[in-house]
């Protein structure tokens, strides 16, 4: 009888420092498996942080970071060139979806300020009155990418066409841009603030020295 509970407490004890050692073994794998699932979580938490996401009219898509690089003088130019076209040339049926477009190229209060000013001077429903249009001629795109904010001067010509009268207008405005993310929406990465319009008294360049 005594050789049989000898028996028994030795058959536990084993039975016990093997649980023990099961029990250390699996908080150890536990503890790496946390370990290697920080590092995991880290490293997907960084590279989400590098990607920025916008919403537009075409759904949610992730835009390009932030870039350290500064724009080229084209890059500046072709942007304020796309505002441009955008926002002053359309036409009855057109006329929503490029001030739609030069909206998301410009700081929202400034570029809110010229639709208010197309608002009031009805030219949506002018131009359906007269079915009449608009184009736009840039005589000069002029950037200093220097310093930030960069800053500019633009001189550009609006010619407004119906029936069979046509008439000019000369349009003059100075701006700073800053940088942002690129998108679908903003493939320069740049945005216009503080437009201003200025007179006119740029002397006319050719389409040449435009696309310098």
């Amino acid at each position: 009888m005594e050789n049989n509970m000898k028996g028994v407490a030795q058959n536990f004890n084993e039975a016990f420092k093997a649980l023990k050692f099961i029990t250390a073994l699996a908080v150890a794998l536990l503890f790496i498996s946390n370990i290697v699932w920080f590092i995991f979580f880290s490293h997907e938490v960084e590279k989400l942080n590098n990607k920025i996401f916008v919403v537009s009219d075409n759904g949610t898509m992730m835009a390009i970071a932030k870039s350290e690089q500064t724009p080229s003088i084209y890059e500046a130019k072709n942007h304020v060139k796309t505002f441009m076209q955008m926002m002053f040339a359309h036409d009855a049926e057109t006329f929503k979806d490029r001030i739609n477009i030069g909206l998301k190229l410009i700081e929202r209060t400034d570029g809110l300020a010229i639709y208010e000013g197309f608002k009031s001077g009805q030219v949506l429903e002018n131009y359906s009155k007269y079915n009449s249009r608009t184009l736009l001629e840039i005589d000069s795109i002029q950037v200093n990418v220097a310093i930030e904010p960069y800053n500019g001067v633009v001189y550009a010509r609006q010619i407004a066409l119906y029936q069979k009268e046509r008439s000019m207008k000369p349009i003059a405005a100075r701006f700073e841009i800053i940088r942002t993310y690129r998108s679908e929406d903003n493939p320069f990465g740049l945005l216009l603030k503080n437009f201003t319009f200025i007179g006119y008294n740029s002397p006319i360049k050719s389409r040449e020295e435009i696309h310098e």
